[in-house]
């Protein structure tokens, strides 16, 4: 990591850690039975998560839950397939340079109360730790790396980090939490 981008991160994450101390979020444990809104944030690094990640948030809806997905491209304009889709995507010109969302859908996103929030990538991203650590969800589930202490469950999913068993590992550990 170059010098400059290395005071760019810890830059960043001192704005992070201000606006979550300004705003800080009520944790509360959610398995699948209470929660009733869900937010999903992904990457589309990998081809196939834009389609394995719309059909989780459609299972999700089909089983009555209030679903909001948000998807990082890696570039700066939008493919085809972020047009007329329920999904939100968002390029590196919708976020400043300390990964700070400028875009309204993105402001809302991490303004919403979730019950879950899926943070389904591995990506270091700057806008995928700026929007993962600044949300208000009362649960967050994601998967096991550095510098994951914002997640309320993480997931270690050994040497198969693959997104489908990320879904899958989150949804049996989250079946198994018992919420009175």
């Amino acid at each position: 990591m170059s010098f400059f981008q290395n005071i760019k991160n810890q830059l960043a994450g001192l704005k992070i850690r201000s606006k979550q101390n300004k705003n800080p979020r009520k944790k509360e444990f959610h398995n699948l039975e209470s929660a009733k809104n869900i937010g999903i944030l992904f990457d589309t690094l990998q081809e196939k998560n834009h389609s394995v990640v719309k059909k989780f948030a459609e299972n999700l809806q089909q089983k009555g839950c209030k679903v909001q997905t948000v998807g990082w491209v890696n570039a700066t304009e939008l493919p085809n397939f972020g047009v007329a889709q329920k999904i939100v995507f968002y390029t590196n010109k919708d976020i400043k340079w300390s990964g700070e969302p400028i875009i309204p859908e993105l402001v809302e996103f991490i303004n919403q109360k979730f019950d879950l929030l899926f943070v389904l990538t591995d990506s270091d991203h700057l806008s995928i730790k700026y929007l993962s650590k600044v949300s208000l969800a009362s649960c967050k589930v994601g998967l096991l790396v550095d510098n994951c202490e914002h997640l309320d469950l993480m997931i270690d999913l050994g040497k198969n980090k693959s997104i489908e068993n990320l879904i899958s590992e989150s949804l049996k550990y989250l079946s198994q939490i018992k919420k009175e």
